[in-house]
């Protein structure tokens, strides 16, 4: 994975601090991130780190965090890293993404880290890192599509 500087230097000419900023209010509005508690702690060109609380009632029968909990997050980073670097109006979907699950994520702190790999005008690829406690338990890899905002409706 890259360090900040290297993908401050690569997309720091596209991001907007404003919107990253204004990332942690869209988590606050509710869906699947509102439930999960996520709260992003980094944001920056090419780059974000979001976290969620592992607590008991999101654990499998095995003590391990449901395997869904970690893609809801993996699926959230991937395109809140590409948000900030895009024309505002303009929306980073997920087109898909691959996760590799390497060891259990036990209760206590899932950390989500998310690069830009690729950026274009139409797509984006993201590699992310997930870490429980500190140990990397996923790792993963995505496509975004970059939709462009819709036209007025004609009267």
């Amino acid at each position: 994975m890259a360090t900040n500087d290297e993908l401050t230097a690569r997309f720091g000419d596209r991001f907007d601090p404003a919107l990253g900023e204004g990332m942690a209010a869209l988590v606050e509005s509710g869906g699947v991130p509102g439930y999960l508690g996520m709260q992003f702690t980094e944001v920056g060109p090419g780059w974000c780190t979001c976290r969620v609380d592992v607590t008991a009632e999101l654990l499998n029968p095995f003590g391990a965090a449901h395997g869904a909990v970690v893609a809801s997050l993996v699926d959230h980073v991937l395109g809140s890293a590409v948000f900030p670097l895009v024309p505002r109006g303009t929306w980073p979907a997920s087109l898909e993404f691959k996760v590799n699950y390497l060891a259990p994520a036990r209760e206590g702190e899932l950390l989500a880290r998310a690069e830009v790999v690729s950026l274009t005008s139409r797509t984006a690829v993201v590699q992310i890192e997930c870490t429980s406690n500190g140990r990397v338990v996923a790792t993963a890899l995505g496509t975004v599509a970059i939709v462009p905002p819709k036209a007025a409706p004609k009267t």
